[in-house]
């Protein structure tokens, strides 16, 4: 297992992929389960593809918390089977909803069960970390967006999320931490409309993959996890990353900003404005430990000597980033109005 492309991982990223798109593809509530304990299947071996105690110890931790977590959601969805005697009335309003709405926060590392995540993600590659952080949260965030239970617990654990993930990341000085406690933030915005407009959660959460690819692809590159150790072999990478952070911290006007304003304005029109305000305080509060990594780098590029036979940083989408004001706005816009005249109809 110690080569990264030694031929049996190929066959547990097919398991880990297939047993997400069997999750998402299927509307049979039992089958969503099944997908997911393939997914873990697939996904366990991955997390120990260097061999070293520390990933095996992670994995154990991380096979218990969805061991737990899975236990929960088909206990209870058994639970409501056999009162009603189908997979399908479990998606209404019940206490029973509650329990597989906390099971499924549980899965994607949410306030205030996210206590497992920081200690599994800080032992793993860059790698595993953004599957953890990305892939592994579509099944869960799909099977929540289904639930017919009241939006109130929803709302107090978007809030939460958002508020933990910003103020834990401020004395982290583990980069891989500080992305993990962004993660738990971004989290919290996705969770404020899961439940109302399902749309607008998946055009986040896919902004939110495409500004990761190529920042923690670039962070990998370094030689340590540190803060301090933050450093790239030129200029050009450093203002690159700078741009990348400040992006998923929502400054305007990148690409992270279009994602959040377009949930902001749905709320506002939604009437909830105290929300609107807690979660516009957990992204300032978020925003200092981006500018503080930001600053950090914009001063080592100073001082640093350019190397002209470095490669220039030409990926697709980091210049998708980079022109997102000119590429992605319209586009948003369209999508934007198409998500509120579903969620005025509803």
């Amino acid at each position: 297992m110690n080569n990264k492309f030694f031929p049996s991982n190929f066959l547990f990223i097919t398991i880990m992929f297939m047993g997400t798109m069997f999750s998402l593809s299927s509307s049979h509530w039992l089958t969503m389960w099944m997908g997911l304990e393939l997914n873990l299947m697939g996904f366990l071996p991955l997390m120990n593809i260097k061999g070293k105690m520390l990933e095996a110890e992670a994995s154990i931790k991380y096979f218990i918390i969805q061991s737990m977590s899975s236990s929960i959601l088909i206990i209870s969805s058994i639970i409501m089977y056999s009162y009603t005697l189908s997979w399908y009335s479990m998606f209404t309003n019940s206490t029973i909803s509650y329990l597989i709405m906390m099971s499924l926060i549980m899965k994607l590392g949410g306030a205030p069960l996210n206590f497992w995540l920081p200690s599994i993600t800080k032992q793993m590659s860059w790698s595993i970390l953004f599957l953890i952080l990305t892939w592994q949260k579509l099944a869960p965030l799909f099977m929540l967006s289904l639930l017919n239970t009241h939006y109130t617990p929803l709302i107090i654990i978007s809030i939460t999320s958002t508020m933990i993930g910003s103020i834990m990341a401020l004395n982290q000085t583990n980069i891989q931490l500080i992305m993990t406690y962004s993660s738990i933030s971004h989290l919290g915005w996705m969770l404020s409309m899961v439940l109302l407009n399902s749309t607008l959660t998946m055009m986040y959460f896919i902004i939110y993959i495409i500004i990761s690819i190529p920042l923690m692809n670039m962070l990998s590159t370094n030689t340590g996890n540190q803060l301090f150790m933050l450093t790239q072999k030129n200029k050009s990478n450093n203002m690159v990353i700078i741009s990348l952070i400040l992006s998923l911290g929502g400054l305007p006007p990148l690409l992270g900003f279009m994602s959040k304003l377009t949930i902001l304005i749905s709320l506002v029109q939604m009437k909830m404005i105290m929300m609107t305000l807690l979660l516009l305080t957990g992204t300032l509060i978020s925003l200092y430990f981006y500018l503080n990594m930001s600053l950090m780098l914009m001063i080592k590029s100073y001082l640093m000597i350019e190397n002209p036979k470095a490669p220039k940083p030409y990926n697709p989408l980091i210049i998708l980033n980079l022109f997102s004001s000119f590429i992605i706005y319209p586009l948003i816009t369209m999508i934007m109005i198409y998500a509120m005249t579903i969620l005025h109809k509803s």
